[in-house]
């Protein structure tokens, strides 16, 4: 796909994208779920199914395959505003396609019980809409990587299944605290870190240009996972995503092979990722290597830039 801004337009641009998931080490099967493709819109889809619900692997997938179907929708947004308008209508559309889907098989709507997160690109910006927990990681036209983390009070993710079952809902904000701080944002990056706190039914919505940010990831909460085997430490999650957006071939599929890669490294070390893992990548080249055009805002990356 060639995808040509106006700061490039003597420039070819060039997008390449792929995912991948793979099984946690203290996992019986994996509930992880990962999709890509180019049509209707380049996408990413991700989905993390939840432990305690039995056959969240089938929901996990029904959620996948029922966002993509709605993608046309998610890119006829205009504007940031009108994505943050957009993101929990067609949350409840996809969920809903979804219970209809299990109930034909005969399954409880709490197979549902799954992370969903939603990534498609526009040629020039990638965009993403989170519902319920997970990581994004970029790198920067300079080489820095930085990470957001979102994460939810209790370790209780906001699952748009709550949104088919009144009652649930309510237990669900009975179970957080307190609702209007129950989300939490983390963000690291080369400057620090930094956590911002939101209601657990905000909309969880980023945006980032590809030229000041040539590498986009999405991965399932499994990202954050890595612990070593001897002492119990947990591996620092910017590290990790250094290492997975170390792509050293960007033919065919560039993350899976990276992916498989880290993971053997890391068990060599005696460090394994406890919870499965979804990821997926956007990578944008230009002239045939990364996009390297600076900020144009003095260097604040989009992402932190959001109120």
């Amino acid at each position: 796909m060639n995808a040509n801004g106006d700061a490039r337009a003597e420039r070819k641009a060039t997008l390449l994208l792929d995912a991948y998931y793979t099984i946690g080490r203290l996992h019986l099967f994996c509930e992880d779920y990962a999709l890509h493709g180019w049509e209707p819109v380049p996408h990413l889809i991700l989905a993390d199914g939840c432990s305690a619900a039995p056959d969240s692997d089938l929901g996990a997938r029904l959620l996948a395959l029922n966002a993509r179907h709605f993608l046309p929708r998610f890119a006829r947004a205009a504007n940031e505003r009108e994505r943050l308008a957009r993101h929990w209508p067609l949350g409840r559309r996809i969920v809903r396609r979804a219970a209809r889907q299990a109930r034909d098989l005969g399954l409880d709507s709490g197979v549902l019980d799954a992370t969903l997160l939603i990534a498609w690109c526009d040629g020039a910006t990638a965009h993403v809409h989170l519902y319920g927990d997970g990581c994004l990681a970029v790198r920067r036209a300079d080489g820095e990587v930085a990470t957001i983390r979102i994460e939810y009070a209790e370790n209780a993710p906001y699952y748009l299944s709550y949104l088919l079952d009144p009652e649930r809902w309510a237990l669900y904000q009975e179970a957080i605290g307190e609702p209007a701080t129950a989300q939490s944002i983390h963000y690291r990056s080369d400057a620090g870190e930094s956590v911002r706190q939101e209601r657990f039914d905000a909309p969880t919505v980023f945006s980032f240009d590809l030229a000041a940010f040539p590498v986009v990831a999405a991965a399932t909460d499994g990202l954050d996972s890595f612990v070593a085997a001897e002492t119990g430490a947990r591996l620092d999650l910017r590290a990790v995503a250094g290492a997975m957006l170390d792509f050293q071939n960007l033919d065919g599929a560039f993350v899976q092979r990276r992916l498989r890669q880290t993971l053997v490294e890391y068990a060599q070390r005696r460090v394994f990722n406890v919870d499965d893992i979804g990821l997926g990548a956007f990578v944008c080249l230009i002239d045939g290597s990364e996009a390297d055009t600076p900020l144009a805002d003095g260097g604040i990356p989009a992402w932190e830039a959001l109120p």
